[in-house]
């Protein structure tokens, strides 16, 4: 089942369109962090929404936090110069960087230079837990959804003169670097498609081209590490790494009037504009 919060309501994403479903004041999130997605299935199509038309929201607005995976495909390791890893390499980052399909994302006023795109698969968990076993992985998912894991690259690496120390948290977790959405494909038909296909394209001109088929530690590898060091909380979300052809690997960065959109076959595609800093407030002295 694909969903979508839009801003009439949660809809139903099917090959006939965009449904709106019969569940006045309740959002995609409430039956996520509730564990009651599956309830969804049920609700009613009340009426039916132009997709083009439809301002469509992050499906889980705030998470409690982002676990993000990286080096997690073999070319993006091969582009960067980095060792494949032996075990998943990640960092968290707050829930307040998420921002939704179509929004503009401004370029940070102290790292605007070296702002990196990076299509990827992101899992949204649904039912809280620890040292969660490989096993049962799949049932503490609620389902999938598309991100752009923006990183500011002079932040993450100790590069920047304004913050003189490596911060891959603060390189990631600016506000509005980390897009969300436009569905989520619920976890019953999530686990079934280990091979989703994923694009990211910059102002139309394609920049990665890769499947989840390549990814070195698999949703339920990734579940159970992290969660052998942390709860993972039903809301979370998992970014689960990028593949190769990310502006480090050239030097194409992103620059304001840029276009970025990421598909997930199956899911959606999520795009996102990318704007200049925004102009600092000047304080008035006397």
């Amino acid at each position: 089942m694909l969903l979508a919060q839009t801003g009439d309501g949660i809809a139903r994403v099917g090959p006939d369109g965009l449904h709106l479903l019969d569940a006045p004041g309740r959002s995609l999130a409430d039956f996520v962090v509730e564990g009651r997605l599956a309830e969804a299935a049920d609700l009613r199509p009340v009426k039916e929404i132009d997709p083009e038309r439809a301002a469509f929201a992050p499906p889980v607005r705030r998470p409690g936090k982002i676990v993000v995976i990286g080096l997690n495909y073999r070319d993006h390791a091969a582009e960067t110069d980095s060792p494949l890893p032996t075990f998943p390499r990640f960092h968290l980052i707050p829930g307040s960087a998420v921002t939704a399909p179509g929004a503009v994302v401004r370029l940070p006023e102290s790292a605007p230079k070296r702002v990196d795109y990076e299509g990827e698969l992101a899992v949204v968990i649904g039912r809280t837990g620890r040292d969660i076993p490989e096993a049962a992985a799949w049932d503490f998912v609620a389902g999938g959804t598309v991100a752009n894991d923006l990183s500011a690259r002079d932040v993450q690496f100790g590069e920047n003169p304004a913050l003189p120390m490596a911060n891959p948290a603060l390189a990631k977790g600016f506000d509005g670097f980390k897009p969300l959405g436009p569905a989520l494909l619920t976890a019953d038909e999530l686990r079934l498609h280990d091979a989703l296909d994923l694009t990211t394209e910059v102002n139309g001109v394609v920049r990665q081209r890769s499947s989840t088929a390549e990814l070195i530690f698999s949703v339920p590898q990734l579940l159970a590490y992290v969660s052998s060091f942390l709860t993972l909380e039903a809301g979370d979300v998992l970014l689960t790494g990028t593949p190769g052809g990310t502006g480090i690997a050239d030097g194409r960065f992103l620059a304001a009037g840029d276009v970025v959109s990421v598909t997930l076959d199956g899911i959606g595609t999520l795009t996102n504009a990318i704007a200049p800093p925004r102009a600092g407030i000047r304080r008035e002295e006397g």
